[in-house]
C-alpha cells in the first residue's frame, strides 16, 4: 500500500521534472550558464529500497517542447493565420433551370478540388424539382473563385460571408499536445520500471488518462485543420415564379369584363346541366308516380 502511495507521488514529480527540465535558472537541472543537463530523480520505498532508480528526465527540445536552455522561455512555433471561412448564397433561376444549375454547381466544385457534403431538393407543381440546397466544401485557396462563379449562375437573392480566426486556439492545442506527449513519455518510462503489479496499475491509470486527453486534442486539431483547409458554402437554389401582368388577372377593360362574365356564365351553365343530369332519374320516378296515382283515383271514381 505504501508503494502505491509513493507511485502516486512519483507521477507529479515526473511532470514537474518535465516542465522545468529545460529552464536555465534551475539549480538541479542545469549548470550556471551552459547547456541543460539531465535531471535524475530517484525514489525509494519506506524500507529504503529504490523504487524507481536513476530516472532520467531530459529537458530541452525533446521533452520540454522547445524550451531554450539559455533563457528558459518557451519557443512557440510560428504559424500563419488560421481562418475558418463560411458563406451562404441564395439564387433564383429561370423556370426549368433548377436541375441544370445544380449540375453546374457540382461540376464547378469538383473542378476546384472540392466536394458536395450534402444536398436536398423538393418538388413543385407538376412533380418537378424546383428548389433545393447544397452544402459545398471547396479548398480555401479557391473560395473566392467558387463564390464568384456560383453568383453568376442566377440572380442573387441573399448573400452572407463570415470568417472565424482560430489561430489562438490552434496554438494552444499544439502546446497542449506537446505537453501531453512529454507526460506520456515520462509515464511510459515509469511504467517500464515498475517493480510490482500495484505500481504498474497506478502508473497505467494515469497513462490511460493522459493518452485519452492526447487523442482528444489531436482530434480537435484535425477538425480545425479540415475546417481551415476547406471553406463551407451553403447554396440555396429555387426557380422564379412566372411574372403575372395586370392585364392577365387584374385588368379593368371592357373586353376583360365580358371575358370574365362569359367564363362565369359557362360555369353556371355547367353546374345547371350537371345538377339536372344528376337529378333526372329521380324526377322521372316522381313524375311516373304522380301519373300512376291519378290513374288509380280515376278508376275508383268511375267504379263508384
Amino acid at each position: 500500500m505504501r508503494k502505491a502511495i509513493l507511485v502516486a507521488l512519483l507521477v507529479p514529480l515526473a511532470l514537474a521534472a518535465a516542465a522545468c527540465g529545460g529552464g536555465g535558472g534551475s539549480s538541479s537541472g542545469t549548470s550556471g550558464g551552459g547547456a541543460s543537463q539531465p535531471l535524475r530523480a530517484t525514489v525509494t520505498t519506506a524500507e529504503g529500497a529504490p523504487l524507481m532508480a536513476d530516472l532520467t528526465v531530459r529537458g530541452g527540445k525533446k521533452l520540454a517542447a522547445g524550451r531554450s536552455s539559455s533563457s528558459g522561455a518557451t519557443a512557440v512555433p510560428q504559424i500563419g493565420p488560421k481562418i475558418v471561412q463560411t458563406a451562404s448564397l441564395e439564387l433564383s433561376v429561370k423556370r426549368g433551370r433548377f436541375g441544370e444549375t445544380v449540375d453546374d454547381a457540382r461540376t464547378l466544385v469538383a473542378g476546384l478540388g472540392g466536394f458536395v457534403a450534402s444536398s436536398s431538393a423538393s418538388q413543385g407543381r407538376g412533380g418537378r424539382l424546383v428548389r433545393g440546397t447544397l452544402v459545398l466544401r471547396v479548398p480555401a485557396r479557391a473560395y473566392a473563385r467558387a463564390m464568384s462563379a456560383l453568383a453568376n449562375m442566377g440572380h442573387i437573392d441573399a448573400r452572407r460571408e463570415s470568417g472565424q480566426d482560430v489561430s489562438a486556439e490552434f496554438v494552444d492545442l499544439q502546446a497542449r499536445e506537446r505537453q501531453l506527449r512529454a507526460v506520456e513519455v515520462q509515464l511510459l518510462a515509469l511504467l517500464g520500471k515498475a517493480r510490482n503489479v500495484s505500481e504498474a496499475l497506478a502508473v497505467q491509470n494515469q497513462l490511460d488518462e493522459t493518452q485519452l486527453e492526447l487523442e482528444q486534442v489531436r482530434g480537435r486539431l484535425d477538425y480545425l485543420d479540415n475546417q481551415v483547409a476547406y471553406a463551407t458554402i451553403a447554396l440555396a437554389v429555387h426557380e422564379r415564379a412566372p411574372i403575372v401582368t395586370p392585364s392577365q388577372h387584374h385588368g379593368w377593360g371592357v373586353v376583360h369584363v365580358w371575358s370574365v362574365a362569359a367564363h362565369g356564365f359557362v360555369r353556371v351553365l355547367e353546374f345547371v346541366v350537371v345538377a339536372v343530369a344528376t337529378a333526372a332519374p329521380v324526377l322521372i320516378l316522381i313524375v311516373l308516380g304522380w301519373f300512376g296515382v291519378r290513374v288509380v283515383r280515376r278508376r275508383r271514381v268511375t267504379a263508384q
